[in-house]
């Protein structure tokens, strides 16, 4: 409903324009881009769109002069850019440019999102969801505790992209280094962390794959069929609207631990909405686009589409008051680590690349030894980072 309200609300602030919304279907985000760069190969892409940089799209939009500056329309009427967080408007920039203004972001998947009522049941002190004392010891301990064979399942881990870089965080590695040119799975860091999951995922089998729940992720905490999923303050709100049995059920999270440098293990997530280089109403395609990045907009973006996206200052206090839950959020957002990106912007190769493997070297059904795993999913995922640029 969001998209309907901020494109009806806009028709009333400005009668005498008329606004098309045109969703993008597809199976997945990446597909969606996929779409949006054979629309503008044909002529046919919207005014305003959205080349996200954390799906790694954003880089690449802007080198095949997809989408445009926006400096002139800034300086225009020197537009106050301390509306939003410093951190996302960071992320609008390259060769010198803004390029967009945010939309969605976040901390990543920074937390086992938990259902509490496990904790209470067992006698134990539920965490304090915006503590940094929980160790990955203690983490492991429970997962291996709750866990009950074919009933309930200790701990949800993932292989994708967004998950990986947030674990090997954790021990002080990496997914790929910050100039997105190698892959660090083979650093001592990252492959303590990448044990730490083959462990429970594929010796202890204390994690559940596609096949041994369904559905999965939030939806399965929410019916307490999980304990733990690894994940981040979206899927804490989705978990928590799903509850099926709130005497069962009660949803909490547990943020990873500060790491001995003082970084919080996270990876700071965010999108963009910009303007088409085909656009022939580019005055009026901005306007929209301060219309849906407002204080009102980016409100009703997380409390009507169900999105996720602490972009401003004030808009904080205003979620705030919704939900006190989003007060566990705070601290993470402005103290994350950044992502890092393939230089050469191939996000749907990079992104598959690390899902694939991942998931091929922690299937239990499908045991295969630790190292030679680790090996071909680090070989896989530097075969793209050395590809020419998208």
């Amino acid at each position: 409903g969001w998209n309907e309200e901020r494109c009806a609300s806009f028709m009333d602030r400005y009668p005498n324009t008329e606004v098309e919304f045109r969703p993008v279907v597809a199976g997945g985000q990446q597909d969606s881009y996929a779409k949006m760069y054979a629309q503008f190969a044909a002529g046919d892409l919207g005014d305003v769109c959205a080349f996200d940089p954390s799906h790694f799209h954003f880089w690449r939009a802007i080198d095949k002069k997809i989408i445009i500056p926006i400096d002139d329309l800034i300086a225009a009427e020197n537009l106050d850019l301390s509306q939003w967080f410093p951190q996302f408007i960071e992320m609008q920039r390259y060769k010198g440019s803004l390029w967009g203004l945010p939309s969605w972001g976040w901390a990543g998947y920074d937390c086992m999102v938990i259902n509490s009522k496990v904790w209470e049941a067992a006698g134990e002190t539920v965490p304090d969801p915006k503590g940094y004392d929980t160790s990955m010891d203690q983490i492991t301990e429970w997962a291996r505790k709750f866990h009950k064979e074919g009933d309930q399942w200790g701990i949800g881990l993932g292989f994708a992209e967004n998950h990986v870089a947030v674990i090997a965080r954790i021990w002080g590695g990496d997914l790929i280094n910050e100039d997105g040119t190698k892959c660090l799975l083979l650093e001592d860091g990252s492959v303590e962390a990448m044990k730490w999951c083959y462990q429970l995922a594929v010796e202890e089998q204390l994690v559940p794959s596609g096949q041994d729940l369904n559905p999965g992720g939030p939806a399965a905490l929410s019916a307490g069929k999980l304990v733990m999923l690894h994940s981040g303050s979206l899927d804490v709100l989705n978990a928590k609207k799903g509850i099926l049995d709130p005497e069962q059920v009660a949803i909490s999270q547990i943020l990873f631990p500060k790491r001995p440098d003082g970084k919080i293990p996270s990876q700071l997530r965010g999108g963009t909405w910009n303007i088409c280089s085909l656009s022939k109403n580019v005055p009026v395609a901005w306007e929209f686009i301060k219309h849906i990045t407002s204080t009102e907009g980016c409100a009703s973006f997380n409390l009507v589409s169900n999105n996720f996206g602490l972009v401003r200052p004030d808009v904080i206090p205003v979620l705030k008051a919704k939900d006190p839950t989003y007060d566990w959020f705070e601290a993470n957002v402005m103290n994350g680590m950044n992502i890092c990106a393939p230089a050469n912007s191939r996000g749907r190769e990079y992104t598959d690349a690390v899902l694939q493997y991942g998931t091929k070297l922690m299937d239990k059904y499908n045991p295969m030894p630790f190292e030679q795993g680790l090996q071909e999913w680090n070989d896989a995922i530097q075969k793209v980072l050395d590809m020419d640029p998208a």
